[in-house]
């Protein structure tokens, strides 16, 4: 018997070894790296080998540590770096501490070769070009899938006197998309216990769930209201309160302007801003937000929404994440026999004052990758021939659905998921290394992509974002006042998250500590900026 399974198994073992070799595709012929990491003899020491040195790129990404620790465990996220002969070094940065290590970074030297932020429009990634602190991309005519990448208009539109210096991680083909990366979940279950048998439909409704789990507290485990992953989110789920527009994805950067009142302003300043605000301090002061909103850390909000001590969760990453983080790492194991997607529903956005659903509304993309000018002309190429690599169909299909034959097969030319278990636990670094270069997370929301793996959660995802398209309406904002440079407005932030959490924990009445904020921006230049950009508006024949 034993000698049966051993053979069985090296059957196996030489069965994936084939197929992943295959899956190496048309670019052996340029040289193959074996799976030691070391160059193939009879092509990786070839002389036209572009890959035939092994080369290090340190890497500035969210948990780094741990997710290039995952690729020796993955064989699809090796072969794909040995396919280049790259090893990757992590640079480890946080969503706590992201933003400010990459500034002591630029500003001491010590940028790791690549670095992942959301810094489109900011003063210091202004700065960063100017002072030649980041490389240029290359021509990219030698990458034609990354050349595709930039036909789409709002990234074409991203390049500085001809040249880009960064490739923005693409995840919606519209703005409407936008609601899958402010979600808010709740605990239905909790809810049922505690008298609610109707899915709330607006503001009053979701207050009187939240009010009626907190104070039945059916599990006995002192639950509170609405926590969040990270406290940027706050405005992309309190500003739908009547003041839409003004959702950020929170870079300071991406403030959008309406017209009130006869002339352009930042949606933040708007007059519905005050009524939006109060909403959000009625909520803290019933008790139906976590009091310890501002030191929520992701895991730590995570594990208390599975474990019912939260009744609804703030989070980004749509139902990509409620699958993995919730889902695969935490509900599976503490609720083995409870399908989640009975006691945990998605909030569809709430009928506000205006009569409106509105969702969160942000840029097609979010976070950029950026290059060190310490990155001479060869790493340069290296790098960008793995981003183009897999932006390509090929690289696509490997790290989207598995291997061909082993994880899916094609049947009629449609693509048929043979695995049934979850790729994201069978490959843990895949999904890491596609979204190195974008997230491109609508491609995951059809029954036949297995990104979600499980099919109740992609149901529901599915369903989702179909019925946001047919049922929500998205605000007029131009978005070329989003992208205009003026001299005020270059220099100019708005992290209205800030100004949300102190207003929520002040102990000042809402409408005279708004006063002082909006008086402390007037200080940095609003008035200036709001005329610059009127001017130019003007110039422009912007209406």
């Amino acid at each position: 018997m034993l000698r049966k399974k051993m053979m069985t198994l090296a059957l196996c073992i030489t069965l994936l070894a084939a197929v992943l070799t295959a899956c190496g595709g048309g670019n052996n012929d340029k040289g193959q790296a074996g799976s030691n990491g070391e160059a193939t003899t009879d092509s990786s020491n070839s002389t036209d080998n572009p890959y035939k040195d092994p080369m290090t790129i340190t890497l500035g990404f969210w948990d780094a540590d741990a997710e290039i620790a995952n690729i020796e465990k993955d064989p699809i996220a090796k072969q794909v770096l040995e396919k280049f002969n790259i090893t990757l070094k992590p640079v480890n940065m946080t969503w706590d501490d992201y933003t400010q290590k990459i500034q002591m970074w630029a500003a001491s030297g010590q940028l790791p070769d690549i670095f992942a932020i959301d810094a489109v429009g900011t003063q210091y990634q202004r700065k960063w070009v100017e002072q030649g602190v980041v490389k240029a991309l290359p021509d990219l005519s030698k990458y034609p899938n990354l050349a595709k990448y930039f036909e789409s208009p709002d990234i074409k539109g991203l390049g500085v006197d001809g040249k880009y210096y960064t490739v923005p991680r693409r995840m919606f083909p519209s703005v409407d998309w936008s609601a899958l990366d402010r979600m808010v979940f709740y605990r239905w279950d909790l809810a049922q216990k505690a008298g609610i048998t109707k899915e709330p439909e607006t503001w009053e409704e979701f207050e009187a769930m939240l009010e009626a789990i907190v104070k039945s507290d059916p599990e006995g485990k002192h639950i509170t209201g609405l926590t969040t992953t990270t406290t940027k989110m706050l405005g992309g789920f309190f500003w739908l309160y009547g003041n839409p527009v003004a959702t950020s994805d929170g870079s300071g950067s991406d403030f959008k302007w309406i017209k009130e009142d006869g002339k352009f302003i930042p949606a933040v300043f708007s007059k519905n801003a005050l009524p939006a605000l109060q909403n959000m301090k009625n909520m803290y002061e019933k008790g139906l937000i976590d009091p310890d909103i501002a030191l929520v850390k992701p895991a730590e909000s995570y594990d208390n929404f599975v474990a019912g001590k939260a009744a609804a969760l703030l989070s980004g990453g749509g139902f990509i994440n409620l699958n993995s983080d919730m889902y695969e790492k935490r509900w599976k194991t503490a609720y083995p026999d409870k399908d989640i997607m009975e006691s945990v529903k998605a909030l569809k956005p709430l009928i506000g004052p205006d009569g409106e659903r509105s969702h969160a509304i942000f840029k097609t993309y979010w976070s950029e990758s950026y290059f060190s000018n310490t990155v001479d002309d060869k790493k340069m190429d290296r790098i960008m021939a793995l981003y183009d690599y897999v932006l390509s169909p090929e690289g696509k299909d490997l790290l989207t659905y598995g291997i061909e034959g082993v994880d899916y097969k094609i049947e009629n030319g449609q693509k048929v998921v043979i695995e049934k278990g979850s790729l994201n636990e069978k490959y843990p670094a895949s999904r890491f290394l596609k979204n190195l270069v974008a997230y491109e997370t609508s491609d995951s929301y059809t029954m036949d992509n297995p990104t979600i793996a499980n099919e109740g959660i992609r149901k529901e995802a599915v369903d989702y974002i179909d019925w946001i398209q047919k049922n929500t309406k998205v605000p007029d904002y131009d978005i070329r006042l989003t992208y205009m440079s003026t001299p005020t407005k270059d220099k100019f932030t708005v992290l209205d998250h800030d100004d949300l959490l102190k207003i929520m924990l002040s102990k000042e009445p809402v409408e005279s500590y708004w006063n002082s904020i909006v008086n402390d921006y007037k200080a940095k230049g609003l008035d200036k900026m709001i005329e610059e950009v009127n001017a130019k508006a003007k110039e422009q024949g912007i209406e």
